[in-house]
């Protein structure tokens, strides 16, 4: 057989024509080739076409990597000379595809995944309608986010302990040894007291003890007292020179060996630095697969983008909101005046930060929420179209995650096939706008795979979750159980918490375009909830601490004095030019609580809700007072409220005693001014200035 081009096979024995298997899924330009892997999925040629609305039944193959591997071939140099992409379902063999495509200089084939995800499962025969779902996925274009070029020369820093005993010093000697081959390798030894008897090597051998460490993968920073390098004259016994109180250094790449106390908060987020200890082989082995690479220019996703002026940290020395600070494992963000800073280079994209930001000011961009919602929406609605029925989602993370699915998947029963998996970066920006937003568009259950090793980072995680619930019971009846953490690394017990039947949210769904801030997202997404499920509440009670809310002004206390108004970073606190009045907006106000801090009167308090009318979006008066006219000019300087609350506090004070000289404080400052130097006894006038005492006063 071969194949015309005119999809039409031709055989020489029979002489008779029939229709021909197209050999690939065509979708957006894209060629796609699907592999059943050994026919260890049960995949139906024709529903699956059907399910990714193809005229034609296509071909499923068996055997891409090995024996149909000349397939692959073929349709790498046909794919480059139309100018379309080349995908294969099979992400295992990735690099036999790269290895294919180099040597025919060709662009090399994108990969995907539906055998862990879909095809091995205990339910793979009812996986179609997944399948399809990811294979719609595949074709979307990836959106590039901004990176930071890092340089990186080759200089590692290896720092062990001389007190660890046993034989932990030669090991960290050898693997320097080892990995000098290959970088710029210095060994420090800490606690080195006595005498040190190592071969002298091609690389540096100090000692001394990191006082201060900062900075980041090709930039990292090293403050070292009691330092003191080997000389290259050392014979039996390694003999240092000069002793130095304290040095700086600077390196690429930080390999911990001490087994102190960490250098850096969530060190295993920070880029190029490695701790292991000398006693595991796996851990040094991993490390210097990793590290040997570690040289050359590199560039770094700059995954959160940073608008300071939304930034509700503090106003006027206030303090407000400090969520990022408190979620940040890397100590990537800092206090910087009235906002914070991101150090892009120390930053770990673990997306903490956008979760908890009441404004949105700061935000994960790798990818947006907008990116994230709007991949969602389309896995949803293609496995809908496709026949699948009660999607369930799954967030996990491209690490832990994904190898627990690839336990799963080997060792068990695989995901369900209503179980759509989403891969992030980090599931830490499952927020709960994500969380709504996603049962909005359609999903009746969510589960969010956390990796137990790192769990006291993710504290926040069941905040957002009693805050998306809290969102979701007030448009409609909520079991608070279809949103569920999962902090399991027993592949059995995932399973069973995924495959539990219970738990699926009865919410009626309401699909929308995610676009915009995440406030404006999410109130879009509520909104639809609301009118979908028929609820007639406005007002949504909310946990203690949510980003959304009121304040209540006591009206008795209240001055109109405005310092809330030029304090509040949202612009929920309004004035009005014209006359004196407090306005509210309360779709605007982030619960910061800088108002409540910046009042003088103490006159503001805060209440946690969401409001679904329309009316929260515009702002309202809360309270309003009549202008207060100068007595003199006429001219209009403040409230009646203010002034006469000014009078009633300073009525008592020892300058305005005289009858008459509170009359002056409704006067305007012009006025005022002029009314002072036209007294009699001029409230400017000050007593002789004393004359300075000598030697001889104290003396006489």
């Amino acid at each position: 057989f071969f194949q015309a081009e005119d999809g039409i096979r031709d055989t020489s024995v029979t002489g008779v024509q029939t229709c021909a298997l197209p050999i690939f899924l065509e979708m957006d330009n894209n060629k796609i080739l699907i592999c059943n892997c050994e026919n260890t999925m049960k995949i139906d040629e024709e529903a699956l076409s059907k399910s990714c609305k193809l005229e034609k039944k296509c071909k499923v193959y068996s055997n891409l990597c090995g024996s149909e591997l000349d397939t692959v071939s073929e349709q790498i140099t046909s794919s480059n000379k139309e100018n379309k992409n080349l995908l294969i379902a099979c992400t295992q063999q990735q690099e036999v595809f790269e290895k294919v495509a180099d040597e025919n200089n060709f662009q090399a084939p994108k990969t995907f995944n539906i055998r862990e995800y879909a095809g091995w499962s205990r339910e793979g025969e009812k996986t179609i309608p997944k399948m399809a779902a990811l294979i719609n996925s595949s074709v979307k274009k990836i959106v590039k986010t901004p990176s930071l070029t890092l340089n990186s020369s080759g200089r590692c820093f290896v720092y062990t302990n001389y007190k660890n005993g046993d034989n932990s010093l030669e090991v960290a000697y050898d693997f320097c040894k080892k990995l000098s081959q290959h970088l710029g390798v210095t060994l420090m030894i800490t606690n080195c007291e006595e005498e040190v008897i190592l071969e002298h090597q091609n690389f540096k051998i100090t000692k001394g003890n990191i006082s201060k460490a900062q900075g980041y993968f090709s930039q990292f920073k090293l403050e070292i007292n009691d330092f003191a390098e080997a000389l290259p004259s050392s014979k039996s016994n390694i003999k240092f020179g000069e002793y130095f109180k304290s040095v700086d250094t600077e390196c690429d790449i930080i390999i911990d060996l001490s087994e102190n106390t960490p250098m850096f908060t969530g060190d295993h987020k920070r880029d190029g630095y490695f701790r292991a200890s000398t006693n595991s082989p796996k851990d040094l082995l991993e490390i210097f697969a990793k590290s040997i690479d570690m040289i050359g220019e590199f560039e770094k996703p700059i995954y959160v983008n940073f608008n300071d002026s939304l930034c509700a940290h503090s106003r006027n020395e206030k303090s407000g909101c400090s969520k990022c600070l408190d979620v940040c494992p890397a100590s990537a963000i800092q206090t910087s005046g009235d906002v914070v800073s991101v150090d892009p280079g120390i930053c770990g994209g673990c997306g903490f930060c956008g979760s908890v930001c009441p404004s949105g000011a700061i935000q994960t961009d790798y990818p947006s929420l907008e990116i994230m919602l709007g991949d969602l929406s389309n896995l949803h609605d293609d496995f809908i179209e496709a026949g699948g029925k009660n999607p369930a989602l799954l967030l996990f993370d491209n690490n832990f995650g994904n190898e627990m699915i690839n336990l799963l998947s080997r060792y068990g029963s695989g995901l369900p096939a209503n179980l759509i998996p989403y891969s992030m970066h980090s599931v830490g920006r499952a927020g709960h706008d994500l969380m709504v937003s996603a049962i909005a568009i359609g999903f009746k259950k969510i589960f969010i795979l956390v990796n137990p090793k790192n769990i006291e980072e993710f504290d926040f995680l069941p905040k957002q979750i009693e805050l998306a619930n809290a969102l979701l019971s007030g448009i409609a009846k909520n079991e608070n159980n279809s949103i569920i953490m999962i902090e399991e690394n027993d592949p059995e017990k995932i399973e069973e918490i995924i495959y539990e039947k219970n738990g699926y949210t009865k919410i009626k769904s309401s699909s929308f375009i995610a676009v915009g801030a995440p406030r404006g997202i999410l109130r879009t997404g509520i909104q639809g909830l609301s009118k979908s499920n028929k609820n007639k509440q406005e007002i949504i009670p909310l946990p203690n601490n949510s980003p959304y809310g009121i304040v209540n002004v006591n009206t008795e206390s209240c001055t109109i004095c405005l310092s809330c108004v030029s304090a509040c970073p949202a612009g929920a606190l309004q004035d009005n030019p014209e006359s004196p009045q407090l306005l509210f907006r309360e779709d605007a106000c982030l619960q910061c609580g800088i108002c409540v801090a910046t009042c003088p009167e103490k006159a503001i308090s805060l209440t946690s809700q969401f409001n679904l009318s329309d009316d929260a979006m515009s702002a309202k008066v809360i309270i309003e007072d009549q202008p207060f006219d100068c007595t003199v000019c006429g001219k209009t300087f403040g409230s009646k409220k203010s002034i006469e609350r000014i009078i009633e506090k300073l009525s008592a004070h020892t300058m305005f005693e005289k009858e008459g000289r509170t009359e002056m404080l409704k006067m305007c400052e012009d006025c005022r001014v002029g009314a002072m130097f036209k007294e009699n006894d001029k409230l400017l006038d000050t007593k002789d200035r004393p004359k300075p005492r000598t030697t001889d006063d104290y003396l006489n």
